[in-house]
């Protein structure tokens, strides 16, 4: 992971477990959620249009959005 690594945190449901187990992602389940670390991307504004970042960051790595609970900066 680089510097700038971010903790997502999913729901702790099935959809959200085998969602990770779809991408391959590693989880550590705790307090209800499982938690995932993935690096930052760079935020783009593309054709002049505003995306949220954290949906954006869920967009670059396939991940379903209405599944996390929380992002933050790890």
């Amino acid at each position: 992971m680089i510097s700038t690594s971010v903790l997502l945190h999913f729901q702790e449901t099935q959809d959200a477990l085998n969602h990770l187990a779809e991408l391959g992602l590693k989880y550590t389940p705790g307090n209800g959620e499982y938690d995932v670390y993935v690096d930052d991307v760079p935020y783009e504004i593309v054709d002049g249009t505003y995306q949220d970042p954290d949906e954006q960051l869920c967009e670059f790595y396939g991940i379903d959005y209405n599944l996390i609970n929380c992002i933050e900066s790890a």
